[in-house]
């Protein structure tokens, strides 16, 4: 306000108080009027951060239900958990089966000879390279090397050349043994032992010592641990657990056994007795699923209760919630119900409504659940409750996989057809090769290219090779155990067809290739082998139309790019071209009604100033507009306080005046009765 005063002294006058009163009588229902504006408009967007984080969460409370995991929920029931139980994945089956465990897998273990022991833990142990390779020990004793698993190797310096050292080395590298050191009471001595179980996961030692002797019992070669060499101990064999399912043999490498029965992976905790066995019980459990739904039911349900007593509306106005009337909330409200009360048409199934499951809406816009009708769609329909549910994918052709779809795919099925199969890389020798074949440090080296990435060098063995199978199995793993290719996720398959090398890479489409670029005996490669420094034949793409339009290929993968079946993406595994039935895509609940909180709820909101410049979700643009109108009350209150203040300058201005009006004519009536007083024969009668 303005600091003009008045004393009031020539009229007499109150002036400050007079003015004061005057321009309160302006201001104080403006201002209480927009005071009350405003504290209802804050009210109302602290009413709308309630009802979002309400609709935030009810959206996170069912999202196992979106889930297809959620309704092949099972339970299994095992007679001896210590030695069989199970893991249940999606799609477990259900049943009952009959155990016995002959013996369990288990890891290799060897340990340096007694022989051959350390007397300290810092002892030397030699230098060279040591080479740990993987695979199979025979009944004559031969080792057959595992292709799929990469040679490892390991450097022995001076930095490094103890026992204790070469053990950290080992255990710090990526190595798929560990190292461990113990002392036997007397020496100490080096344990390895394979991290992976399985008979084919076996270890073979074999070293480049820097002594000159790869095979004596002195310096590094004393870790010598080969078909032929055996300078360590063996203490556990590497074996594949074995099993008996129902009278059936089964072995696998691990004693995590799966694929046996469908969705369930069996936990081989120990062995029967001889005779005895263990039986396994998987039965169907909607208990879950009847959990998530009554859950469905009540956050919606406090979802709705919030928003009926924010917007409630009362017989006075102090009984009105602060959203009473409001046509947001009423929008939202509306936006939920029809959701409710949707049909998915396009579903096969017996369920394709909530009133198909029991649910149904209350009067005050509340949920009910039927337990009984649920329970009875849970007991006889549970795929179809599923399907109503989440939404789903899946192929006519066993030799299709539906893959995934994109925000633009309008639910349906869609015909495929297949006009080209995704084809692989491969290079093919150009003349045929037998055996017995020798490769020496003459021979030995080559480098390749495979799927665009290059190799380093790739060195074979140096031996002579007495069996097709021993040489492609060798050259297989040492392709893929090339470091470049591991670290990009690369490998091939080496294939023999009467006589003829092929290297084939194990991906599918135009970026699939294969090709030798160095070889250090060109001529041995050539003659011997048939292959050259020559590039092969690329992979192609697979090629085809979904939903009769041309879908774009890459690999084995068609994805659709226009019309309806847009994002939706299928893959192509084998089978012939034409016609391939069709590939089909179904929306859920659960997706339209995220799609619909997706446009009411502000992922954004903010408890501040909103974000004003970026309206989004109906309750961003709600509040967007209730921080507008605070901004604009703020500016009505400068306003009115400017207007005030000229008001109060305009009145102190006017009394002011008036004030020394009054007081000259003060003045003047005294000058003039004075006046009046000094006249002659003037009596003065007070």
């Amino acid at each position: 306000m303005t600091s003009i005063t008045s004393t009031g002294l020539g009229s007499g006058l109150d002036i400050n108080s007079i003015v004061t009163a005057i321009v309160a009588a302006e201001q104080d229902p403006a201002a209480a009027s927009l005071l009350a504006d405003a504290t209802e408009a804050t009210e109302m967007i602290s009413a709308f951060g309630t009802i979002n984080s309400a609709l935030s969460d009810f959206q996170d409370s069912y999202s196992d239900l979106s889930r297809a995991s959620t309704f092949s929920a099972t339970s299994s029931t095992s007679s001896d958990e210590s030695i069989i139980s199970a893991t249940l994945g999606i799609g477990a089956a259900t049943g009952s089966w009959s155990f016995e465990v002959e013996q369990q897998a288990q890891a290799q273990s060897i340990v340096s000879s007694s022989a051959n022991s350390y007397s300290e833990a810092t002892s030397e142990i030699g230098t060279g390279t040591i080479s740990f390779s993987y695979g199979t020990y025979e009944d004559d004793g031969s080792f057959s090397i595992n292709p799929d698993k990469a040679v490892e190797t390991l450097t022995i310096d001076p930095a490094n050349n103890s026992l204790d050292k070469m053990r950290d080395a080992i255990n710090e590298g990526d190595y798929s043994v560990s190292a461990s050191i113990i002392n036997d009471g007397t020496n100490y001595r080096l344990i390895l032992t394979n991290k992976e179980t399985g008979a084919e996961n076996a270890l073979q030692i074999t070293v480049a010592d820097d002594d000159g002797d790869n095979v004596d019992a002195s310096g590094l070669s004393s870790l010598t641990y080969s078909s032929s060499v055996k300078h360590m101990d063996e203490t556990t064999v590497a074996q594949d657990a074995k099993i008996m399912m129902n009278g059936i043999e089964i072995t696998r490498p691990t004693n995590d056994i799966a694929n046996v029965i469908e969705g369930v992976t069996l936990n081989v905790g120990g062995k029967t007795e001889v005779g005895s066995t263990v039986s396994l019980t998987i039965s169907p459990d909607n208990s879950t699923v009847e959990e998530q739904i009554n859950a469905f039911v009540e956050n919606y349900n406090s979802t709705i209760a919030q928003m009926n007593t924010l917007s409630a509306y009362g017989a006075d106005s102090e009984s009105n919630g602060i959203l009473s009337g409001d046509s947001t909330v009423r929008n939202i409200k509306n936006q939920m119900r029809g959701i409710l009360n949707t049909s998915i048409s396009h579903l096969d199934g017996a369920v394709r409504s909530f009133a198909d499951i029991g649910m149904l809406t209350n009067r005050d816009g509340t949920l009910s659940i039927d337990s009984e009708t649920l329970s009875n769609v849970m007991a006889s329909d549970m795929e179809s409750l599923a399907e109503f549910f989440t939404a789903s994918g899946g192929a006519s052709d066993s030799f299709i996989d539906y893959e995934s779809k994109s925000s633009f795919t309008i639910p349906g099925a869609y015909d495929i057809e297949v006009t080209k199969l995704a084809t692989q890389g491969a290079l093919t020798g150009s003349s045929s090769f037998s055996v017995p074949l020798t490769i020496d440090s003459s021979n030995d080296t080559f480098k390749m290219r495979l799927d665009g990435f290059l190799s380093d060098d790739i060195i074979l063995t140096s031996k002579t090779y007495n069996t097709i199978e021993e040489f492609t199995t060798e050259l297989q793993s040492k392709i893929n155990s090339d470091t470049n290719f591991v670290e990009n996720g690369l490998n091939a398959s080496i294939l023999e067809s009467a006589g003829m090398l092929s290297m084939t890479s194990n991906s599918y489409g135009s970026s699939s290739t294969v090709a030798i670029t160095e070889i250090e005996d060109a001529s041995f490669f050539a003659s011997a082998l048939g292959l050259s420094v020559a590039g092969g034949i690329n992979g192609e793409d697979v090629e085809g139309l979904i939903d009769g339009n041309v879908a774009l290929g890459d690999g084995q993968s068609l994805l659709s790019d226009i019309g309806d079946s847009k994002g939706l993406q299928a893959v192509i595994t084998g089978g012939g071209l034409g016609d391939r039935g069709t590939v089909s895509y179904s929306q859920g609940i659960s997706s339209l009604l995220d799609n619909t909180l997706d446009g009411i709820i502000d992922s954004n909101v903010s408890a501040t100033d909103g974000d004003i410049s970026n309206s989004g979700s109906t309750i961003d643009s709600k509040l967007d507009s209730l921080y507008k109108e605070i901004t604009s009350l703020e500016e009505q209150e400068v306003t009115l306080n400017y207007r005030m203040d000229n008001l109060e300058e305009r009145l102190y201005t006017q009394f002011n005046a008036m004030d020394i009006a009054v007081s000259n004519l003060n003045s003047l009536m005294d000058y003039l009765d004075s006046a009046l007083d000094s006249l002659p024969g003037y009596t003065n009668n007070n």
